[in-house]
């Protein structure tokens, strides 16, 4: 491996960090704004709420590093922070990140199929107890097999010429970062994979069959299914980048092979397609997560155009007009129905078969 300080920066290297600052920038006020606004969202304040609050910290932690550290390091050739020890330590915390991410969305996966096909014993699952316990247990785990590594002599720093991460061999050995790493977070993705196409071939039937029943469906009921719907769809959307990610870094980039001499790889015309599909693949599905999360709820759009409203206030905001509507309706029912009644007993009394009460 190249290490950072071993080589000079060239004008293509700052290119390369301008479109990692750029992306990583993006996807750390998107992650950030919902890591701090989605509790200010009743309808977000729950269990799928709290994970995907955890999920959206821990690719903010992830795109900050890069946005904040590799990137101007590689653009500026900031010589004293180019050292593998202080390289190595950041990269450590891009991978407890990174497996925070994934874990995160495994358990997010499993809750959104409990959701659909334990409907009823949902809240007696995943209940703010369990929920806390999990999270912990996330986090603890993510350190652990960070520090696996640490254990084992493998670190990780970045290599200027590749534009990625990259572990020092010697001393590590490859098969731990294979098992610790690949394996790993190969057997994890596939899991949350498999569960999100359960997930989505059960949302897609019951949809197909209350679109059937849609007379009999209330309009609040049609709305809660939309929501579900949304939350599914956005699970699903995030699992498939997070396994495509997985594909290109480990496979497709195969296809696309550079040298390990500085010289002959500035000169590769593999060297841009190899970035793309590791380093930056890597980086965009992070940032993705924050921009799917937002796009799938509608929820955040009233937090971006009153970022300084209350919670409260928020929550209450459309309240009134919603409860008079109802009101309104409700009144205008009984006031039918009462007409109704009137005309029905009116007319039975003129035929003799009214009621035995009289007006």
């Amino acid at each position: 491996m190249i290490l950072m300080e071993d080589v000079e920066v060239m004008q293509i290297d700052r290119i390369a960090a301008l479109l990692i600052f750029s992306t990583s920038f993006v996807g750390f006020v998107c992650n950030t704004f919902i890591a701090v606004y989605i509790r200010r969202l009743s309808l977000l304040r729950n269990s799928f709420g709290r994970l995907l609050q955890l999920q959206a910290a821990g690719d903010a932690v992830f795109v900050l590093v890069w946005a904040f550290y590799f990137a101007p390091v590689l653009f500026f050739d900031i010589k004293p922070l180019q050292t593998l020890g202080v390289a190595s330590r950041f990269a450590q915390l891009c991978l407890i990140c990174y497996d925070i991410s994934i874990y995160t969305h495994l358990v997010i996966s499993l809750n959104r199929f409990i959701s659909l096909y334990f409907p009823t014993s949902y809240q007696n699952i995943f209940t703010e107890r369990f929920t806390t316990v999990l999270i912990c247990s996330i986090i603890l785990i993510s350190f652990g097999f960070s520090w696996f590594l640490v254990i084992v002599d493998c670190k990780m720093g970045f290599s200027i010429p590749r534009w990625m991460l990259d572990y020092v061999s010697p001393p590590c050995e490859m098969v731990n970062v294979y098992y610790a790493e690949f394996f790993r977070g190969l057997i994890v993705i596939s899991m949350f994979a498999i569960t999100n196409t359960f997930t989505f071939c059960r949302m897609h039937m019951h949809n197909r069959k209350k679109q059937s029943e849609s007379t009999f469906e209330t309009t609040q009921q049609k709305k809660r299914r939309a929501v579900e719907t949304a939350f599914v769809q956005q699970v699903t959307l995030q699992g498939l980048l997070y396994v495509l990610e997985l594909v290109t870094y480990f496979y497709i980039s195969n296809w696309f092979k550079v040298p390990t001499d500085a010289k002959s790889l500035a000169e590769s015309s593999n060297r841009w397609p190899n970035f793309l599909l590791t380093t930056y693949a890597w980086i965009l599905v992070h940032a993705l997560d924050g921009v799917i999360t937002l796009i799938f709820n509608k929820q955040f759009r009233s937090v971006l155009r009153h970022p300084f409203r209350s919670q409260a206030t928020l929550n209450a905001s459309k309240t009134p007009s919603r409860r008079n509507r109802f009101v309104t309706n409700r009144t205008d029912s009984n006031r039918k129905k009462s007409s109704i009644l009137a005309c029905t007993f009116i007319s039975n009394s003129n035929t003799g078969y009214g009621s035995s009460v009289h007006v």
